[in-house]
């Protein structure tokens, strides 16, 4: 039998993700946190609606979903949240920590990448823009990184829920 990838998603109100946590939810374990409650509490009522039999759990600490994660989501407003990030750093060694980007983050976090790695030296850091033109079907994502087993691995999981992933390596 095999192990079911647990990934925590730091930053799971935002909504724009909810068709990306849809599909993760069908296929992997999802610990799901969030400082806004109400928000956290009503996308999580609506992927257990969707999704019965999926394992998906709400966590009111980032550094517990984090720890007993194989993977780290970080997205929207924790991207740039320094005290979040400070927290979950001890526990994130040697894991792969997905930065998702929309348009506006992008710009921002482009010259984070280094930072990113700095922050987190022991970990394999992948960053996700969302690259869709259409804005009703996002389903098509950029995939930077350093790491070429990282990125295969995010790669693959996104592939299996149905998006399309171009992967691009950095030196």
């Amino acid at each position: 039998m095999q192990n079911v990838t647990t990934i925590a998603v730091i930053g799971a109100s935002e909504e724009r993700n909810f068709p990306i946590l849809k599909e993760l939810s069908e296929r992997y374990h999802l610990l799901l946190f969030d400082k806004n409650e109400k928000a956290l509490l009503d996308i999580h009522e609506r992927l257990v609606a969707q999704n019965r039999h999926g394992y998906i759990e709400k966590m009111n600490c980032a550094v517990n979903a984090s720890w007993e994660a194989d993977i780290i989501i970080l997205s929207g407003i924790y991207v740039n949240d320094q005290d979040a990030i400070e927290k979950i750093k001890e526990v994130a060694t040697a894991k792969i920590i997905i930065i998702m980007e929309n348009e506006d983050d992008f710009t921002k976090s482009i010259s984070r990448q280094l930072s990113f790695d700095l922050i987190f030296p022991h970990s394999k850091i992948v960053e996700i823009i969302n690259v869709s033109t259409d804005k009703m079907a996002e389903k098509e994502f950029l995939l930077e990184g350093h790491d070429s087993k990282a990125l295969d691995t995010v790669s693959g999981i996104f592939d299996r829920c149905g998006f399309t992933t171009f992967v691009s390596q950095l030196n």
